[in-house]
């Protein structure tokens, strides 16, 4: 491959442009405040049948040289699933909305188009983005799998994402075992990887406060700063960062000076814990929806916030409803959907429960069960029979997966409400 530059001169310019990069102020002048409940606690949990339309379970195809060890991220374009296995996998696939895989990114290796870990991804019309962290770079393909360019920033950063052809954000993150002189979070490059922009500047440098930083709808990004219940858009070609979405948890909001009490991140997870402060833990925004998750005394729950009428539908992992119960982790949106995934070695339980489609009397009975397990009849939150059942295509489905399988995806259209 051809570099656009060679590397020397790549890096003479890297060290001269952190001088010259513009700071983002920031708008906050339009921002949506999305108000939690009075008591977290007593928050009324939704019916899955009330949050839901449809729902379409997708298991991936699982060849050997497409095999995932977890989904840390997943994007859902022209109707196409493109999945990051950061660490396990060291890889990025691409599957069709069926499931069948298409191909693997790039491939393991330091030279020219290739990674040891790939640490985020993007994905638009015509190219698919991975930003390498510890070879701080991105690797542009185009969306057949062939290289493109590289953008060498040098600089670490934990996520990255391209917010147009030629400017380039990392969220930078970066905890005390990396010796760094940082005073930013958020850095924007050019397509020479020259610093351009700095935003979000650092308050505590003793640890890492987070994994992906960036959430892409279609070909627009937001971003939050760890811990923070701001939710930021960062725009192509502005130097105006605008706050969209401040999520006021009231007396359960983190205090911005919080985590300045704990010099390690163990040290700082258990007083978060014991704190009982809410924290966002990931956001989506969709057409229509604003999809977030929190995290309250070590149960994680998910909004469902729409714009149209402000109104609010809350779930959480056990969602109440019976098919609901095969819901999977929230991992992304696109459109008016959700995406969730599902990992296959917990299914041994519904293919004995599963094995035809269950009678009015068979979901009563599960439901009784399902809150008898999980012991949810003394906190009101309870599983009921919905307006869902699985159809024989979808048992047969959960029947022909085996635990070794790649995870499913679950993708849930959103009711409007």
């Amino acid at each position: 491959m051809k570099l656009q530059f060679p590397v020397i001169l790549s890096s003479v310019l890297i060290f001269f442009s952190c001088k010259n990069a513009v700071t983002y102020t920031e708008d906050s002048s339009h921002a949506v405040i999305i108000h939690s409940p009075q008591h977290i606690k007593d928050l009324q949990v939704a019916k899955y049948s009330e949050v839901f339309d449809s729902v379409k379970i997708i298991p991936l195809q699982s060849p050997a040289n497409a095999l995932i060890g977890q989904i840390d991220k997943i994007l859902v374009h022209n109707n196409n699933i493109f999945i990051l296995d950061q660490v396990q996998g060291k890889a990025v696939f691409e599957f069709d909305i069926n499931g069948k895989f298409i191909r693997r990114f790039g491939r393991i290796g330091r030279g020219p188009g290739e990674y040891i870990e790939p640490n985020d991804i993007s994905v638009n019309d015509k190219e698919l983005s991975i930003w390498v962290n510890d070879q701080r770079k991105f690797i542009i393909y185009d969306l057949n799998g062939n290289v493109l360019r590289e953008i060498r920033t040098g600089s670490v950063g934990k996520c990255g994402v391209p917010i147009n052809a030629d400017r380039y954000a990392l969220y930078m993150d970066i905890g005390g075992d990396v010796k760094t002189d940082e005073k930013y979070d958020l850095k924007v490059f050019d397509h020479f990887g020259k610093n351009t922009n700095i935003g979000f500047e650092k308050k505590d440098k003793n640890f890492s406060k987070g994994s992906f930083f960036f959430s892409q709808n279609d070909n627009g990004f937001l971003v939050s700063p760890g811990y923070s219940n701001n939710i930021y858009e960062i725009r192509s070609n502005s130097d105006v960062l605008v706050k969209k979405y401040k999520i006021d948890f009231g007396q359960y909001t983190l205090p911005e000076e919080f985590s300045l009490k704990y010099g390690t991140p163990i040290r700082f997870l258990r007083g978060l814990d014991r704190s009982g402060y809410a924290t966002l833990s990931g956001y989506w925004e969709t057409p229509g929806f604003l999809v977030y998750s929190f995290s309250y005394k070590g149960l994680i729950y998910e909004v469902y916030y729409s714009k149209s009428t402000g109104k609010i539908k809350y779930g959480n992992a056990w969602f109440n409803n019976v098919y609901g119960i095969f819901s999977g982790t929230n991992k992304g949106a696109y459109r008016d959907y959700v995406i969730s995934v599902f990992d296959p070695s917990n299914l041994v339980s519904y293919q004995k429960n599963y094995t035809a489609p269950p009678s009015k009397i068979q979901t009563d009975t599960i439901a009784v069960a399902a809150n008898k397990f999980y012991g949810l009849n003394t906190d009101g939150e309870k599983f009921v029979p919905g307006d869902f059942a699985y159809s024989q295509e979808e048992i047969d489905q959960l029947q022909s997966i085996k635990a070794s399988d790649n995870p499913v995806i679950i993708i849930k259209k959103l009711k409007q409400f």
